[in-house]
């Protein structure tokens, strides 16, 4: 698994960052950079199959092997982590299904000062029509590594144009995912939906409102279900990656004065 932080001179504390479907970390170094002059190091990595790590590209045997990758950046980040300095986990779509539920099964959610989510994978925009979910069912007992499109283009990331052509061109990228990998991202997602009550860390959650591929109505629901601290904003306008869009020092600047806020309640 390949794994990086961005250390902060002076610590004052730790984020664990999680990344979305076909991405990898790389593309998250302007977060990492406005965070570690705030005082927050960094934790992250490439995912299972995805950027620099090993792996079938695109293909998941079970959704745990994420959340036992983002165990190990925890790990990490905890050893470098003076006593008492805040901890947060935060993830992008994939990585803030990913994110949902290390905190939903971890053994020790005391650790977690918070969890950040932006357009979280909790429900896909698009339905899926019966006959091509039933489909999906039956390959994935017969050829679960069969591979097809992931359906993200460049335009419905975000609304810049040097992001998307950075997107397009970028060959860490990776535009396909395996049968088995969206068995187990619909098994993930229901998982997270049945035991939201076990989400015991203050969450906020940065949606984008204009997102054509994660449903902003249904996470809102979900963040309405879960029984710690919550805050919710929705992004009007912005499209799939709020932190990639024009107005990200805005989610950026939302989301350090949430930090600040939580950090000091510890």
């Amino acid at each position: 698994m390949h794994k990086h932080c961005w250390l902060a001179p002076d610590q004052r504390g730790t984020v664990v960052l999680v990344h979305g479907t076909g991405e990898h970390y790389g593309r998250y170094e302007h977060v990492a950079a406005y965070l570690n002059e705030r005082g927050w190091s960094v934790f992250t990595g490439d995912l299972p199959g995805w950027g620099r790590s090993a792996g079938r590209r695109g293909h998941i045997d079970d959704f745990k092997r994420y959340v036992e990758a983002v165990g190990v950046w925890m790990r990490d980040a905890q050893d470098a982590a003076e006593e008492e300095q805040p901890l947060y986990i935060m993830g992008h779509s994939l990585g803030g299904l990913v994110a949902t539920r290390f905190v939903q099964s971890c053994d020790r959610p005391g650790e977690i000062t918070g969890l950040i989510l932006t357009s979280p994978c909790l429900e896909l925009k698009l339905s899926v029509p019966a006959w091509k979910a039933q489909l999906a069912q039956w390959l994935d007992r017969v050829w679960p590594t069969l591979a097809m499109p992931n359906g993200i283009s460049p335009d419905q990331v975000s609304r810049d144009p040097a992001v998307q052509a950075a997107y397009r061109s970028d060959p860490l990228n990776y535009a396909k995912v395996s049968v088995r990998w969206y068995q187990e991202l619909q098994r993930a997602m229901r998982l997270a939906w049945k035991e939201r009550e076990r989400i015991a860390v203050p969450v906020l959650v940065m949606q984008a409102g204009d997102d054509t591929l994660v449903n902003a109505d249904a996470v809102e629901r979900f963040v309405a279900g879960i029984p710690s601290h919550t805050e919710f904003q929705r992004w009007e306008g912005l499209r799939h990656e709020v932190l990639n869009e024009p107005e990200k020092e805005q989610i950026l600047e939302r989301m350090a004065a949430w930090m600040d806020r939580s950090a000091k309640q510890m």
